[in-house]
């Protein structure tokens, strides 16, 4: 381990002005951080800041050491966020999660990610390739089609959100159609969204194997079930620490901190990357053992597997000339349900809905209030979702 870390830390300076100028500004050089310890001299480069590191040196602010022109693919994330993709093959290394999830190559598999911008479907189809899984490429919503193809096609897996799983076994119900005969589904693996013990049980009375993971469209797999004990058991493919968001001190085995990763990728590395993301170790298992995604660091919240931003929504509504709102994020029927409150004393246009969706990327709906009535709600972004 020691040597790997060395080698990427040495080939980050000499390729990456970014890194290097991080280094220089920490007084530091490549021999000075040879271990997973020797990490923590490196100040964290948090997530919540690449999108103006990248606006001032575009398109990846500095850090990769290849050109654009050499990647295989690059994505968009909210923020904006560009993502490389920098080699094909299994690149995000979600295979590790998949096949300690029982997915083969006599799989057939619904990939219900979207393939659009957003590498969520990309991460999925290709480590499910790498698997020798067949894959179909359905992306998100059409939820008759996609229980046609289910059940035509006779599938046995499915990666997605649990909730959106929920709604292709309701339209299933509705047709008289049962999992284990017209529907072959046996297994499922989750992530982007959180996966409550109610779902969990519907599933598993199906008879459905389900598992689920994090990760991050930068960092790809972090953490994964494995059903071998409490959490999620850390990949082996990164480094990853829960740090002190605030100070960047490696926390032990007690206390909530900020998912801190490094990845070998020597054309994009990401070094001491804070993820924004809560978490803690299960206790006597440091660095092995996760207990989830517990909240973020910044005013981030994940609806729909986005991550929503209160500064988004106000710039967007300010250029509209809407500066008074409130986002409230709720639950309903297993479903994520973001509402804007929008203050105006005349109609506001009807495709205001989509000019946020294109910024934010999840659709809302839009509710007109008086002037006044939100009583100058200091805080834009609430979320009042519940889980069991």
């Amino acid at each position: 381990m020691s040597e790997k870390i060395f080698e990427l830390i040495q080939y980050a300076y000499e390729h990456s002005e970014a890194f290097k100028e991080r280094m220089i500004r920490s007084n530091l050089e490549p021999n000075d951080i040879k271990t997973k310890e020797d990490l923590s001299k490196l100040p964290i480069l948090k997530k919540e800041n690449l999108p103006i590191l990248q606006q001032d040196d575009l398109p990846f602010g500095g850090l990769a050491t290849i050109p654009i022109q050499q990647m295989a693919r690059v994505f968009m994330s909210p923020g904006p966020i560009y993502d490389p993709q920098t080699s094909e093959d299994d690149f995000w290394r979600f295979a590790e999660a998949l096949k300690t999830a029982g997915f083969h190559e006599n799989d057939v598999v619904q990939n219900t990610f979207s393939y659009h911008l957003s590498p969520a479907g990309f991460i999925f189809d290709s480590a499910l390739r790498k698997l020798g899984a067949t894959v179909i490429p359905a992306g998100v919503g059409n939820r008759e089609l996609q229980v046609q193809i289910m059940k035509d096609l006779r599938v046995t897996g499915y990666v997605g959100t649990p909730s959106f799983l929920a709604i292709l076994l309701d339209a299933a119900e509705e047709k008289g159609w049962q999992v284990g005969s017209e529907i072959k589904l046996s297994k499922a693996f989750f992530t982007a969204e959180k996966f409550t013990t109610e779902l969990r049980q519907r599933f598993t009375d199906y008879g459905i194997d389900v598992y689920e993971g994090y990760g991050t469209a930068d960092c790809g797999l972090i953490a994964y079930e494995d059903k071998q004990g409490e959490g999620l058991k850390v990949t082996e493919t990164a480094i990853v620490q829960i740090c002190d968001p605030h100070t960047g001190e490696v926390l032990s085995d007690e206390g909530e901190g900020e998912v801190v990763v490094t990845l070998f990728d020597q054309h994009y590395p990401l070094i001491r990357f804070g993820t924004g993301d809560l978490s803690s170790w299960i206790k006597g298992k440091v660095g092995e053992r996760l207990t989830g995604v517990l909240g973020r660091v910044s005013d981030g919240v994940k609806v729909k597997g986005m991550f929503v931003r209160e500064n988004q929504l106000t710039a967007v509504l300010e250029q509209l000339g809407l500066p008074n709102y409130q986002a409230v994020v709720t639950r309903k029927e297993h479903q994520d349900h973001l509402e804007i409150f929008i203050e105006s004393d005349r109609p506001i246009p009807d495709n205001i809905g989509l000019k946020i969706k294109d910024v934010i990327r999840v659709t809302p709906h839009i509710t007109t209030v008086l002037p006044g009535e939100l009583k100058g709600e200091s805080k834009k972004l609430v979320d009042k979702r519940k889980w069991k």
